[in-house]
């Protein structure tokens, strides 16, 4: 890590993984300032705050039937600003979902599972 303290969106729909993976990175580095967002479209209106890194789940539209998916958050935030690392989060272990976010500018693909936390947290160590 190459900043002190690394701004983190954490973009999901289940407030308990946000809550979770959250208190997971601050447990391994005080310093990371941490905001989640329940939709893409409340992410991308606080994307004026530069975030270091962006964590983005491809399933957004469980809870709201009408937010946008991964993809497309994944594609309006590197319109934003292509420099922002975004890690995309999925339950799917489909090749070509992954293969399709990082087309799309995603820095890693993580399944959601046992080990995704620190998965997590090493690509951020790596990419901020």
């Amino acid at each position: 890590m190459n900043k002190s303290n690394p701004t983190i969106f954490i973009v999901d729909d289940e407030p308990l993984l946000s809550e979770m993976l959250t208190d997971y990175l601050k447990d391994q580095y005080m310093g990371f300032t941490i905001k989640s967002f329940p939709t893409g479209e409340a992410c991308l209106k606080s994307l004026n705050e530069n975030p270091d890194l962006v964590v983005l789940d491809y399933h957004l539209n469980s809870k709201e039937k009408n937010a946008a998916n991964g993809i497309d958050i994944l594609k309006e935030i590197k319109r934003q600003n292509k420099n922002i690392p975004v890690i995309m989060l999925s339950s799917q272990k489909s090749y070509g979902t992954a293969s399709q976010t990082v087309m799309h500018g995603a820095v890693h693909y993580v399944i959601k599972g046992q080990d995704a936390f620190e998965e997590i947290f090493q690509l951020i160590k790596a990419n901020v």
